[in-house]
């Protein structure tokens, strides 16, 4: 007798040019095969030929659902087309792909491979279903990454204009044409900030929340927006470790060699423009807040790493960022300063530290 289908999922690894399928059926018997492996590429026609090869290998007595791993922007074309075709969708964190990889004991790591584990998540677990970042936030989202985009540019030229500015018998015509640029990226960069406030100003829930943050010094409105606009309000987190970790906080132990052995250092591994957008808020944040200045100060005590404190307190802004966003309340000094001090005392007593 054939066994029935009792759930069929697709797990899907992908990158920038393609995408890699494996199409898992679990059975009646708990029983789990593969269907069909395969790569597409990641183009509209990539999306339409996989639609394709999956009607030809589902059953048709059950809807196929999908997972795959937020990476980078690769994944959001292919994650709205299936949306858009009424498909459950889901997409996951690296770090939950990389755990749950890890409890399976694959040490073997390629696009087929990884495709492999998402497919089986997804036929043990019930996955929470992806739904598309809101009009706002994709408004939002489009006008932070255009001004991140100009003021990259505005930096390049920045640089070649010091670098003609200290060269022999440099072409006046050529810095006068270096100079107009960036004075019209100055003014782009003014025009989108406009924007973005004004986007702010008409969303009543974003206006109060945001401004409750910015009583922190060293969080503004550019960069707070930045943070929400690329996590969508954070509405795929439900914890702060998921969060450090899409944001490449999360720290990794090097163990490649003696001499370096039990090092660590952040994954770098999650959202750039998280990273980017906080750099020069930790800056701020180190000279102007007590509670971040003792931050520092710890951590540089302890490695005589600058970059590390600064690192540090980019992590914490990003978690103080989720945690007055969710409760709906304004940074208080005073409160944080206690709670450093009640830290500070638990570790002079060699008790474990108080993490609330």
């Amino acid at each position: 007798m054939k066994a029935k289908v009792t759930k069929q999922h697709i797990g899907i690894d992908i990158s920038k040019d393609d995408f890699q399928v494996c199409f898992m059926q679990r059975l009646g018997t708990d029983k789990i095969r593969i269907k069909g492996s395969r790569s597409f590429k990641n183009t509209l026609i990539g999306y339409k030929n996989f639609k394709t090869w999956v009607f030809k290998k589902a059953s048709s007595e059950l809807l196929v659902s999908y997972s795959l791993e937020a990476t980078g922007v690769y994944h959001e074309n292919l994650a709205h087309y299936l949306y858009e075709q009424k498909y459950p969708v889901s997409v996951l964190l690296a770090n939950t792909v990389k755990a749950y990889s890890k409890s399976l004991n694959v040490n073997t790591k390629t696009d087929k491979s990884d495709a492999k584990s998402i497919a089986q998540m997804g036929i043990e677990r019930s996955l929470k279903l992806w739904s598309p970042i809101s009009p706002q936030m994709r408004q939002l989202k489009q006008l932070t990454r255009e001004r991140g985009s100009i003021q990259t540019s505005k930096t390049a030229l920045s640089n070649q204009l010091h670098a003609l500015n200290h060269a022999h018998l440099a072409n006046k015509e050529v810095l006068k044409l270096i100079k107009q640029r960036i004075k019209l990226l100055d003014k782009q960069v003014l025009t989108v900030n406009q924007y973005i406030e004004q986007a702010v100003r008409k969303d009543d829930f974003l206006k109060e929340r945001i401004e409750k943050i910015c009583v922190l010094k060293g969080l503004g409105l550019i960069t707070v927006v930045t943070i929400l606009a690329e996590t969508n309000g954070f509405q795929h987190f439900s914890s702060k470790a998921q969060l450090v970790s899409y944001a490449g906080y999360d720290v990794i132990e090097n163990q490649s060699g003696s001499s370096i052995n039990g090092k660590t250092r952040i994954s770098k591994r999650g959202n750039s423009r998280i990273r980017k957008a906080l750099y020069f808020s930790a800056l701020t944040a180190k000279k102007y807040e007590p509670v971040f200045t003792s931050l520092y100060n710890r951590i540089f005590e302890r490695t005589k790493i600058k970059m590390k404190g600064y690192v540090a307190i980019q992590r914490k802004l990003l978690v103080m960022i989720y945690s007055l966003f969710k409760n709906n309340v304004a940074f208080d000094p005073e409160f944080h300063k206690k709670l450093t001090n009640i830290k500070e005392k638990c570790r002079q007593d060699t008790m474990p530290a108080y993490s609330g």
